[in-house]
C-alpha cells in the first residue's frame, strides 16, 4: 500500500526550504548590523532640548525693528535677541539704535535691556542707558522712556551728562522734546545741577529746583 503526499504539502514544504535560510540569514545580519545601524542614527538625528528657555519662549535672534513717526521721520533699533510676549510687545537684550528728532538731529539709544511696543510705537530702556546725540550730547540714566510718533524721550531717574554748552545733572529724572520751530528742549526734574561754559573758558553753576 502506497502513502500519497498531497500536492500542496510538497509545494509547502518546498517553500519552506528557501524562506527558512533566508530568515535565517536576515536574522543574522540584522544580529551583526544593529549595533552599527544604532550608532548611526544617533550621529545623524539632532538632538532638540525642548525644555530650554530659547526654545519655548519664543525667542529670536538679532531682531532688527523699523517703524515711522506721523511725519515720516525714522526710527529702528536691533537687539542681541528678543523674546516676543505678544503679538505687539518684545523683551529685548542689549537694545541699541536710533530715533530722528524733528528738527533732523538723531539720538543713538543703548541700553542693557529694554521692551518695545510696536502697537503704540514706545521703547522702554533699562539699566546703564545711555543717549547720544548728533549735536554733542551724552547722558547715562538707568531708565528711560522714547515716544516715536511725538518725540519725546523721558525718565524719572537720576541722570547725568554732558554736552557743548555744558554739564548737566537730575535727581529725579529728565525729559527731551521738540517745541514749537523745532526747538529742543532738554528739562531736568526734581533737584539739579546744569554747569554751563562761556566763552572765556571759565563754568558757571546753577542749582535748580523743581
Amino acid at each position: 500500500m502506497m502513502l500519497r503526499i498531497p500536492k500542496g504539502y510538497s509545494r509547502y514544504v518546498s517553500l519552506m526550504k528557501v524562506i527558512l535560510p533566508i530568515g535565517i540569514l536576515l536574522s543574522v545580519g540584522l544580529s551583526i548590523g544593529w549595533p552599527y545601524l544604532h550608532s548611526l542614527s544617533k550621529e545623524n538625528t539632532p538632538f532638540i532640548d525642548t525644555s530650554q528657555p530659547e526654545i519655548q519662549e519664543n525667542r529670536m535672534v538679532r531682531p532688527h525693528y523699523m517703524s515711522t513717526d506721523e511725519k515720516g521721520q525714522p526710527f529702528h533699533v536691533d537687539a542681541n535677541w528678543a523674546k516676543q510676549k505678544t503679538e505687539n510687545l518684545a523683551d529685548l537684550v542689549s537694545p541699541h539704535g536710533s530715533i530722528t528728532m524733528t528738527e533732523g538731529q538723531t539720538f543713538e539709544l543703548q541700553a542693557k535691556k529694554g521692551h518695545y511696543d510696536s502697537q503704540t510705537k514706545v521703547l522702554n530702556l533699562e539699566e546703564n542707558v545711555t543717549l547720544t546725540s548728533t549735536d554733542g550730547y551724552h547722558v547715562q540714566t538707568e531708565k528711560a522712556r522714547i515716544t516715536i510718533d511725538n518725540k519725546v524721550i523721558e525718565g524719572d531717574n537720576y541722570i547725568e551728562g554732558e554736552g557743548p554748552t555744558g554739564e548737566i545733572m537730575g535727581q529725579k529724572g529728565f525729559k527731551i522734546e521738540t517745541r514749537a520751530h523745532g526747538k529742543k528742549v532738554i528739562t531736568l526734574k526734581g533737584p539739579s545741577r546744569v554747569v554751563i561754559k562761556n566763552t572765556s573758558k571759565l563754568k558757571k553753576t546753577r542749582q535748580v529746583n523743581e
